[in-house]
């Protein structure tokens, strides 16, 4: 493999872990709104009719958590080196959290009619996979600010430059022709 088609590798790399990520979390979302079944024999319902629990009332903190891993998503994307390693770790720790709901949710809800809490632990397992490839791998994913840095040796003139323009009578702002 030649040091020139690293970048590129690196890049299909991050697309592909963005859109399994942006899936996962998107499915967790999506599954948070849905029914996932009739409460539990035994279950205390107070001043409720028994009617079908969704994904959130069964577990309060899904919709937070898949939402805090998209956010987690863009994060990846900005940051570069040991952030993003932090991010990646902190999206797997969602994608857990998600996988938990859905788990939780066999000990509070009858689930004879819904596939939902699977599709919730099933997008909690891409987070949880996708989080700990960008802990492992995501160091070497480019950054999105390298492209827009500014070096020290940009062609940005000095100030000290400017004003020795202004002293030989030249307009700085102005485009020069060398006639050297």
């Amino acid at each position: 493999m030649s040091a020139d088609t690293t970048p590129s590798r690196g890049g299909r790399e991050m697309a592909v872990w963005l859109v399994v990520c942006a899936a996962g979390a998107g499915l967790a979302w999506l599954a948070a709104g849905r029914d996932w079944g009739l409460p539990a024999a035994g279950a205390v319902t107070v001043n409720r009719p028994v009617a079908a629990l969704t994904g959130d009332e069964v577990a309060a903190w899904l919709t937070p958590v898949a939402l805090a891993a998209l956010a987690g998503c863009v994060a990846v994307l900005a940051t570069r080196g040991v952030w993003r390693s932090v991010v990646g770790v902190l999206v797997a720790l969602c994608g857990a959290g998600v996988v938990a709901a859905g788990l939780q949710a066999y000990g509070t809800a009858v689930l004879d009619r819904t596939y939902w809490p699977v599709a919730a632990v099933a997008g909690g397992a891409l987070l949880l996979v996708g989080g700990l490839v960008t802990a492992l791998r995501g160091r070497r994913w480019a950054g999105m600010s390298a492209r827009y840095s500014r070096t020290p040796d940009d062609s940005a003139p000095s100030a000290r430059r400017l004003w020795d323009a202004l002293d030989e009578g030249l307009d700085p702002t102005a485009e020069q022709e060398d006639h050297r």
